[in-house]
């Protein structure tokens, strides 16, 4: 499965601060204009400027999607990536408990099968994950301000430390891509919940959440999606859907990975090898509603 292409989508995302925002830099600059604490940097074409990067992005992503699913079935759906029953550390086994060696043509499909659910969507060091991030670069202006905090003596209630200086984002809006190969449909599905809980607040990035700083709309302004053959264009096909029965049984995949009756993209471009769609704002909508829908089902979640 790992060796070909079945299907790709590529959503360009938005993220628009609704409060204060600070995605701390770990060094520091050499501007002493700066804050203590100062936006992260990077240099582009245009010369220097704040950015969110996709690093942090995918942690945010990951830490939220494993706490949904401990909350379902403890560490079986979402292991401690540092411990030591991670899903990269622990032996990949055959039916009999055998263990499986890296040269045996088994041993992919078996990492994969294995893997909870939170490592096959976002991976571990056995396994690439499905989902990547592109960082996140100011879509025009961006303002930031310096704000001054202090810390508290919890034993004299007094300024302990401080004051200390923040650059925190204040307005503007930073453009990401996410990109998904070779997803299961529940994959899809776990992914917007993420984005659903940022827009509701429930999440948020970067530092001092507990301070009233990091809430964020996230917006899927377009979203492109490959398939590798010339499906109904009201469905979309996870990967279990296009591999052969043999190849769903190794990996663990699901027959019924799919979603039907969605609306219809709203430009289709044939490019011989892959059917590109490409959905608005709209249609995204639509997909979404309809993933959220499908997760209980794939992840056998008994009401």
């Amino acid at each position: 499965m790992h060796k070909q292409l079945w299907n790709a989508l590529r959503l360009e995302v938005t993220f628009t601060p609704k409060a204060p925002l600070l995605i701390k830099s770990g060094t520091l600059s050499p501007n002493p204009a700066l804050p203590d604490m100062q936006f992260v940097r990077t240099l582009t074409t245009s010369g220097e400027t704040v950015y969110l990067p996709g690093a942090s992005l995918k942690g945010v992503f990951r830490h939220f999607t494993e706490k949904v699913l401990r909350t379902l079935n403890g560490e079986r759906w979402a292991c401690d990536p540092l411990g030591n029953n991670a899903c990269g550390r622990k032996s990949v086994v055959d039916q009999s408990g055998k263990a499986i060696d890296e040269e045996d043509e088994r041993y992919t499909p078996a990492v994969y099968a294995q893997s909870c659910y939170a490592c096959k969507l976002y991976g571990n060091t056995r396994l690439r994950g499905r989902i990547a991030f592109t960082d996140a670069f100011p879509e025009g202006e961006v303002i930031t301000e310096t704000r001054y905090g202090v810390a508290i003596s919890r034993l004299t209630n007094a300024v302990a430390h401080g004051p200390f200086e923040m650059e925190i984002a204040v307005s503007g809006a930073f453009k990401a891509r996410i990109l998904l190969e070779n997803f299961e449909v529940w994959q899809l599905g776990l992914v917007a919940l993420t984005m659903n809980a940022l827009n509701e607040g429930l999440l948020k990035i970067g530092f001092g959440k507990n301070r009233g700083l990091g809430e964020v709309t996230c917006t899927v302004t377009s979203a492109t999606l490959d398939l590798a053959k010339d499906i109904p264009p009201t469905e979309l096909w996870g990967v279990g859907c296009f591999v052969s029965d043999e190849e769903r049984k190794a990996y663990g995949l699901r027959p019924d990975d799919l979603l039907s009756g969605l609306p219809e993209p709203a430009s289709t471009t044939n490019l011989g090898v892959f059917a590109r769609r490409t959905y608005d704002a709209d249609g995204w909508q639509a997909i979404l509603k309809q993933a959220l829908a499908h997760l209980p089902k794939a992840l056998e979640v008994r009401s």
